[in-house]
């Protein structure tokens, strides 16, 4: 019954005009990849799913893209980021601060494990991370998700869900 339910859904939410369209592909690291391609070349972007190293949990990350497919180094940002959370959670801990405080009312625990978590990222343009960039955790105290959006390497702002 799935497989109907999935075609169904294809058919429901195709482009008829056929400026855009999807294929799916396979990757060495990213597995499983959806490929979002449409006639605005800056609007083509790949999702996947990956596993958290040492962990059952899976989080999403997309990429913008052509439909050539990920470069190494936006493999290898993918690596590198998930290879230590506690640094990745670092980059936005400041910004979040006053998000926390404000949607808790209560400070940021020191440990951000338990109370943040990754729901996913998307990688830089050719895994630079100058270029514009997100990250998302799902706050439990807050019921929220909480995106930090980088440029140039800081934190532009931080979007709430809700």
């Amino acid at each position: 019954m799935s497989g109907l339910l999935r075609f169904l859904g294809k058919l429901l939410t195709r482009d008829l005009t056929g400026r855009t369209w999807t294929r799916e592909g396979n990757h060495q690291y990213f597995e499983k990849l959806i490929y979002f391609g449409s006639k605005d070349e800056h609007s083509s972007y790949w999702e996947a799913e990956i596993q958290l190293p040492g962990s059952e949990s899976r989080i999403g990350v997309n990429m913008t893209g052509t439909a050539a497919g990920p470069t190494s180094a936006e493999e290898q940002f993918c690596k590198a980021a998930v290879a230590d959370l506690d640094t990745l959670f670092d980059r936005c801990r400041h910004a979040f601060e006053p998000e926390f405080l404000k949607w808790t009312k209560q400070p940021l625990p020191v440990s951000w494990q338990g109370t943040f978590r990754l729901d996913g990222f998307q990688i830089p343009v050719n895994g630079d991370a100058s270029k514009a960039w997100e990250l998302c955790y799902f706050v439990e105290p807050a019921a929220h998700y909480f995106t930090a959006v980088f440029d140039h390497g800081q934190i532009k702002h931080v979007a709430v869900d809700g």
